[in-house]
């Protein structure tokens, strides 16, 4: 890191700033001051062994930047630069910017890693936004006195091909080769307009389309290198795909890059008709506080901005993951925004001229850049003003402590979205949402299972989506296909209406039919049960049909929360839930999170893999305050219903035995205490760890039920993230080897007496009843949605039947046969 030193007559001035700025960056940047001379009687002065001195304490090969006030301080910074090796001086900066601001700006771009050229640039342009607000006039630009930048300029006229110009990914993909030259000072030109290319905000509110051409101008040591990898990312197109949609006007539909239709993962049946509503969070409401303390403001900033660029890192791996680098290129350009030495400067500014709050300097300098954004003359570059706004709210969320504001739609609406985690969907209105479109994902992935829980047609893995669908368009929607049409003609809008009639008319059938038991041709019932997520579940899946309920996922009372949740808390809800079940059975999983499922009051280490690292129960157990906390409410609330409980992710015996302790304390202080919960509540464990299948002999021997939750065992055994993709083939739960796991399970739990079911999503495919009857499962849970159909498969079979079909599919040697096997099994 950049070291910087503050050059001062006076020592009390230096040691003064050197306190503003510590508090500033938090004490990450290396400083040092030399103020004064040692005179008690005449203290105002230089002293060159002094600042000597200094620069050494933070010499280091990134640089040394040195600010001076005026005078003697020059002369003896230039003395001190004598007395170091040759090696020392070429790599130490003295700088004409201006003591305390630039000082303060200097420590800014140090502290984000910037280069000692960037240090440089940063301070001497800090007293631009003061020029500004007392001239009303912004201020020449500076040029940089570092040797690296000086020398001619050199010129690289481009005219841009890619289809949708400068946007954001390529203006990222711009920027970031921009700033592997720190040597080098590199500007883009479009017409009477140039912006700084190390910026992200100057760079893509040019608005460069496509056809457009620019001038860059580098100069400095490796200007002609800059220039050249310039060049090779413009011939590929600033990497864009060369199908990359063209830009079209807001309420009109794209055109699609192959043919009339969009084709993406069937992730929750069913047909729909609407406009497109992007998500994106909105902005909270921020409160502005006035007579705040600048510094410590922008510490509490700094804080918010370093938190929201590790969410941004760990989006941008996962979206690598399942998209590929080119979309992860989006949350690189969120991250760049971040970094922009011009917005943060403006931020700071305000914070010192107007103390502020962080969160009112934030917004301000937020929203003005997003109406920059939506100035600009070009349809596709307006809507990139919601990514500033995302970006912005990432950091607001942050500093606020809580949730994003409600995502109201004004009409029902098509959502489409990048992706909708927990979180997002959590805000969504089910009454105002026909249908859901995601750019990631898989069958399983978290939009997915919401849509199929609350009956909402979803298409997910769709790529390009968000810029294929723009807001306003009218869209069509199959779920069941996976299918998606950005601009239906009236012919196909009345072939989908139509559609969605019959589809809502035969939802309502099955609804009436799903009340009925799960009974086979020949007498054999299965137990059908619903996944909730909460007390507004339950009405839902009783309205389906449910037997009780197969899987509460807790998890639900712990996200989006700054402070875990109290024993009442917890409580509340439970006994809520087992009131509204009555006697029907609810199988609870305790605290589930961990991998996909982060909360910020768990301070968990950052993970290679979080899938394999500290999660469910391993989580529980290193955290055993929150898990006796979770534990005391779920019994206390068993008293008023019929629960069981169930621990996730059990991997060994060990790990059941221990959290059997647990729960064995538990009960003994609420004995002790007179406080009533079932005794006799069952006890199980959910099986989807391969480990847990190769000892399930060992594990039903101690426990009193098996429930298989496939989505997570599936990627397990598969070694494909669930939801990822473009490894969708692979993470299908009709894979021959899940298929084997599933009887291994199902025959070592019978073996042992205990009863076996299932609650993971292959629980709901009617195409996989036949085979999970023939396996043996005694109890099937699913989102409330699909218990009719799943039901009425099961009525078509007879046990009998299923059996032989069973022992067909475990001997057969690919999904692909699998598949085409079920599809042609008769009923009977």
């Amino acid at each position: 890191m950049v070291g910087i030193v503050l050059v001062s007559h006076s020592a009390t001035l230096a040691s003064g700033l050197e306190e503003l700025i510590n508090q500033m960056v938090q004490g990450k940047v290396p400083l040092a001051s030399a103020g004064g001379i040692d005179d008690p009687e005449n203290p105002i002065g230089t002293d060159a062994f002094k600042v000597q001195a200094a620069i050494e304490s933070v010499y280091s090969d990134d640089g040394v930047v040195v600010l001076m006030d005026l005078g003697s301080a020059l002369l003896s910074a230039e003395m001190a630069l004598e007395f170091l090796s040759p090696e020392q001086q070429e790599k130490v900066y003295l700088c004409p910017a201006p003591l305390v601001e630039g000082g303060l700006a200097a420590a800014v771009q140090a502290s984000v890693g910037g280069s000692a050229e960037q240090v440089m640039a940063e301070a001497q342009g800090a007293l631009a936004a003061k020029i500004e607000q007392i001239s009303g006039a912004p201020p020449e630009p500076t040029a940089a006195v570092s040797p690296e930048l000086a020398g001619e300029a050199i010129e690289l006229i481009l005219t841009v091909e890619n289809p949708l110009g400068l946007h954001a990914r390529p203006a990222a993909r711009f920027v970031s080769t921009a700033n592997r030259y720190s040597s080098t000072d590199i500007r883009v030109v479009k017409g009477d307009r140039s912006a700084n290319a190390k910026s992200i905000n100057q760079v893509a509110t040019l608005g460069v389309r496509q056809g457009d051409t620019i001038t860059v101008r580098a100069s400095g040591q490796a200007a002609e290198e800059a220039l050249a990898a310039i060049e090779a990312l413009a011939d590929d197109n600033f990497g864009d795909a060369e199908q990359a949609p063209a830009p079209v006007a807001s309420g009109q539909a794209a055109p699609t890059p192959t043919g009339k239709q969009l084709s993406g993962i069937p992730a929750s049946p069913g047909i729909a008709v609407g406009p497109v509503m992007q998500f994106r969070a909105h902005l909270p409401q921020v409160d502005t506080l006035t007579g705040c303390n600048p510094a410590a403001e922008w510490k509490r900033l700094q804080a918010a901005i370093g938190a929201a660029g590790d969410e941004l890192q760990t989006v941008i791996a996962r979206m690598t993951r399942q998209a590929g680098a080119d979309e992860a290129a989006i949350f690189e350009a969120h991250a760049l925004f971040l970094q922009d030495p011009d917005l943060l400067e403006s931020v700071k500014q305000r914070l010192d001229a107007q103390q502020v709050n962080a969160e009112a300097a934030w917004l301000q300098v937020i929203e003005e850049t997003a109406d920059r954004f939506r100035a600009i003359d070009d349809a596709y570059m307006r809507t990139r003003a919601a990514d500033v706004l995302d970006v912005g709210r990432r950091v607001l969320d942050r500093l606020a402590g809580g949730p994003s504001t409600a995502f109201e739609l004004s009409e029902p609406s098509i959502v489409v979205a990048v992706d909708l985690n927990p979180s997002d969907t959590a805000l969504l209105d089910p009454a105002q949402v026909l249908g859901i479109c995601t750019e990631l994902g898989g069958a399983t992935s978290h939009s997915a299972i919401l849509a199929r829980a609350l009956g909402i047609p979803a298409v997910v893995g769709v790529d390009g989506a968000t810029a294929a669908l723009p807001e306003g368009a009218l869209i069509g929607l199959d779920g069941g296909q996976g299918l998606i049409w950005p601009q239906p003609d009236e012919a196909e809008i009345r072939e989908l209406s139509g559609r969605r009639e019959a589809w809502l008319s035969e939802q309502q059938r099955q609804k009436e039919s799903g009340r009925e038991p799960a009974v086979t041709i020949d007498r054999l019932r299965v137990e059908i049960g619903a996944n909730i997520g909460g007390p507004n579940d339950v009405p839902v899946a009783l309205e389906y049909g449910a037997e009780g309920v197969g899987l509460l996922r807790t998890e639900f009372l712990f996200l989006q929360r700054e402070t875990p949740p109290t024993e009442d808390d917890q409580y509340e809800v439970y006994h809520t839930i087992a009131e509204l079940m009555g006697d029907r059975p609810v199988i609870v999983r305790t605290l589930d999170i961990g991998g996909d499922k982060p909360v910020p009051f768990v301070d968990l280490d950052p993970e290679d893999n979080p899938f394999l690292g500290l999660r469910g129960i391993r989580l529980c157990l290193a955290y055993p305050d929150l898990f006796r906390t979770q534990l005391r409410a779920i019994l206390r609330a068993s008293a008023a219903g019929n629960f069981k409980l169930m621990f996730p992710m059990v991997g060994s015996v060990q790990e059941f035995r221990a959290a059997r302790a647990v729960l064995d304390e538990v009960r003994q202080e609420l004995s002790e205490a007179g406080v009533p919960f079932d005794k006799s509540m069952e006890i199980g464990v959910m099986v989807e760890v391969p480990s847990a299948v190769v000892a399930a002999d060992q594990l039903a021997a101690e426990v009193d039920f098996f429930s298989i939750g496939t989505n997570d065992l599936t990627q397990y055994v598969m070694a494909a993230d669930r939801g990822n993709a473009r490894v969708a083939d692979l993470a299908n739960a009709l894979q021959p080897a899940v298929l084997r796991m599933i009887s291994q399970t199902v025959e070592q739990a019978h073996d042992a007496g205990i009863w076996v079911g299932m609650c993971g999503e292959l629980a709901g495919n009617p195409l996989a009843i036949p085979a999970l009857v023939g396996l043996g499962l005694d109890e099937l849970s699913m989102s409330a949605p699909q218990i009719p159909a799943v039901k009425e498969a099961i009525r078509a079979l007879s046990h009998s039947r299923t059996e032989a079909i069973a022992c067909h599919v475990l001997e057969l040697d690919s999904v692909e046969a699998v598949v085409a096997y079920l599809s042609q099994v008769k009923t009977g």
